[in-house]
């Protein structure tokens, strides 16, 4: 017999403990939050990812290529041969297991047939056995003369065929020992047209090596260049590049923290990040072209109406090799004689590009040209700033 509760109860019982629904409403509650705590951790290491990789720009060293050893030439690694010799006995060998059986046989009906002499010494069984044997023996004699010609057959075909194998193999090693030959000749031959100064060498050098500039958004060159001298504009990325707030997770709750910066710091920091990528590619560019004595760079900016330069600066292999010591960008380029002003909040200001004396009398039409894309890796949360900002 069920016992009607009045609705005051029943209400008050749906929201007990034995109901569930304060456990279910607790379980979704720590899910919520548990949730929230990793999108606040993921945030902060994003912001954190992108801060280091902007600091790793300015880690930036000079190690010149040593092409010297480039111009030993290298030995031909002969590959392994394969050996064709074993296809003469396992050929022979399958093709005398093909008359083995009937040569057996042969053998066995002829044994029987002799016996049944001996056992049975009648003139009938005589006769048979006589006309057995001749017939099978002949049978036999055929079989074994048909072994010995196909034998002879087989082994001179697979030794023929060897003959071809061992051939066509040695004329495939000897063509990959001329392509090797030659390609050490083109490679030797490239290295030292490129000591040389070759023009077409020093731009196929600088194109392969200026898009491996490490920087974590993507950056254009434009190269001009004539003789030893190299003039590089570094089209720099926006301001906006640089994150305007850092972060943090609170100790206690895990909750991100959100720290605004300073106009004066962003500033500084960008100015630090410009002049290290003119150092990574002066580096680059020294390290990797020995030819290469004296090369100009200039930073420029798309952000104003009209492409301006923030930073321009000369430099040399000497020069270049003392800066490189140096605890930031900043203070290399003051040690390269780098031209660049900054307003009291540390804000780069245009500045008239160094033009090379040494192409004062040259036409501009024998001034070779190359433009160049550095693409090597994108930070996740730059990726909109980048854009943003084209």
């Amino acid at each position: 017999m069920t016992k009607n509760l009045p609705s005051g109860e029943m209400k008050r019982d749906r929201y007990t403990l034995r109901s569930g629904l304060v456990k279910e409403y607790a379980s979704d509650r720590y899910y919520r939050q548990n949730v929230q705590l990793q999108r606040w951790q993921a945030e902060h290491q994003q912001h954190e990812a992108v801060e280091q990789a902007l600091a790793d720009v300015s880690k930036f060293s000079y190690e010149p290529e040593n092409y010297v050893r480039f111009l030993v030439k290298e030995p031909f690694r002969e590959p392994v041969r394969v050996e064709f010799q074993s296809l003469l006995p396992e050929r022979l060998l399958e093709a005398e297991q093909r008359y083995r059986h009937p040569i057996m046989v042969r053998w066995v009906i002829m044994v029987a047939t002799i016996l049944s002499v001996a056992l049975f010494p009648y003139i009938p069984t005589i006769v048979l056995a006589v006309i057995l044997l001749v017939s099978v023996g002949f049978s036999q004699y055929t079989t074994i003369r048909e072994r010995q010609r196909m034998l002879a057959k087989i082994e001179k075909e697979t030794r023929l065929e060897i003959e071809a194998k061992t051939r066509a193999q040695e004329e495939a090693i000897e063509r990959q020992r001329r392509i090797h030959e030659e390609a050490e000749e083109e490679r030797i031959e490239f290295y030292i047209r490129l000591l040389n100064g070759d023009l077409s060498s020093v731009i196929m050098t600088i194109d392969e090596y200026m898009p491996r500039v490490v920087v974590p958004f993507p950056l254009d060159v434009d190269a001009d260049l004539i003789g030893n001298i190299v003039q590089l504009k570094v089209w720099l990325p926006a301001k906006a590049i640089i994150p305007a707030e850092r972060t943090s997770l609170t100790a206690e709750s895990g909750k991100i923290q959100y720290d605004k910066k300073e106009f004066i710091e962003i500033n500084k920091q960008y100015a630090e990040l410009c002049a290290a990528i003119l150092m990574q590619i002066g580096t680059v560019l020294f390290s990797k072209v020995p030819p290469v004595i004296s090369a100009y760079l200039h930073g420029m900016s798309r952000e104003g109406a009209e492409h301006e330069c923030l930073m321009t600066l000369k430099m040399d292999r000497a020069q270049l090799e003392k800066a490189a010591h140096s605890a930031t960008a900043l203070v290399a380029l003051q040690g390269l004689s780098a031209v660049y002003l900054c307003d009291e909040f540390l804000k780069l200001l245009p500045v008239k590009p160094l033009v090379p004396e040494e192409w004062t009398n040259i036409e501009p039409r024998q001034i070779r040209n190359l433009q160049i894309k550095i693409y090597q890796r994108i930070i996740p949360g730059m990726r909109n700033k980048i854009v943003e900002y084209n």
